[in-house]
């Protein structure tokens, strides 16, 4: 078989996977057995985690999906930190990924404290256009074949991956913990090919450059409060648009996602009490009801990602998620 970066599509194997066979393949992605020249299959698996719940039916992800937060997550580390991705050597040289940026921010004059999501549109869809071009030839294939065909299928033509139903439920449940050792192996090698004056608080800059800035939920309050809750989700007290809150119902920090499958709208002293936890399952069925409510009126076009809302609410739960908040008073 040739080496997974020359590889244009490939299908992941489908058969029967234990837990250990699952943890062996991640293990030798974090191992020194894994070649990196560029710290690209970090990135692509971030993307890759961070898109968990916007996959369709069939777990497909394509390629805009995954280059765009793949993008995002570059920009700070390479504009704003000055962190180089590759070993420069005698030459000084440059990842494609770095050239693709810098030429991004030269094209629109773009300070490099702006950050990616601040960018018009336009501007986003052209840099991320550049990106996957430069990039999805080798760290598509590569990431396949370090995680041994196991995790997903893809198509270069295509542009598109789906991911092994088999490693998603794993990836799932174990979210976290993959996430931090993809985080700590990451960090490694920045380590290794950037000065020591580039990678003070390295780990911090890693976390802070893959987080997206929350944007303002006004749009999405609005659309809750008049087709939906006129009063609070959790405690039933009646509330204004101009006394109301928009909360996550699976918190934020597990889905690191803005969706307004995921959004009831809280009085302040609700939002504010249960912050990051889970509220109690009676109100999982809740907003099951009222998700589909949103699919058929077509204000959710995450229309799966809605309906698996009961299955995120337990790996939550399975991700260390277990404090459970109740209201003082409900009226489920």
């Amino acid at each position: 078989m040739a080496a997974g970066y020359l590889l244009k599509e490939a299908n992941f194997i489908d058969r029967p996977l234990s837990d250990d066979e699952m943890w062996s393949a991640f293990a030798y992605l974090f191992s020194s057995k894994s070649v990196n020249d560029t710290s690209y299959k970090f990135g692509f698996l971030k993307a890759i985690i961070d898109n968990l719940y916007n996959t369709d039916s069939k777990l497909i992800l394509t390629f805009d999906q995954l280059f765009a937060k793949f993008t995002e997550i570059y920009w700070n580390l390479v504009l704003k930190h000055h962190i180089r991705q590759k070993n420069p050597g005698k030459l000084n040289r440059q990842s494609e990924l770095e050239k693709a940026l810098i030429y991004g921010k030269e094209k629109y004059g773009i300070l490099e404290d702006i950050p990616f999501e601040s960018l018009i549109n336009d501007m986003q869809i052209d840099i991320c256009h550049k990106v996957k071009m430069k990039c999805k030839e080798n760290v598509v294939g590569a990431l396949y074949a370090d995680l041994g065909g196991l995790f997903y299928s893809f198509s270069k033509s295509g542009e598109w991956i789906q991911i092994n139903p088999r490693m998603y439920e794993f990836v799932c449940k174990h979210k976290v913990a993959i996430e931090k050792l993809n985080y700590y192996e990451w960090a490694k090698f920045l380590e290794k090919v950037n000065e020591d004056s580039a990678v003070d608080h390295l780990l911090s800059k890693i976390d802070e450059s893959t987080m997206r800035t929350r944007s303002s939920l006004a749009y999405y309050r609005d659309i809750l409060f008049e087709e939906f809750e006129n009063k609070c989700f959790y405690c039933g007290k009646p509330v204004t648009k101009r006394s109301v809150e928009v909360d996550h119902f699976i918190p934020w920090s597990f889905i690191k996602d803005d969706q307004i499958w995921n959004f009831v709208l809280a009085c302040p002293e609700c939002n504010n009490r249960k912050r990051d936890k889970l509220a109690q399952v009676d109100f999982l069925n809740k907003i099951s009801d009222r998700n589909e409510i949103l699919i058929e009126r077509d204000h959710s076009s995450e229309a799966d990602s809605a309906r698996r809302i009961k299955m995120i609410y337990d790996w939550a739960k399975k991700n260390g998620y277990n404090e459970i908040w109740t209201p003082k008073k409900t009226t489920v």
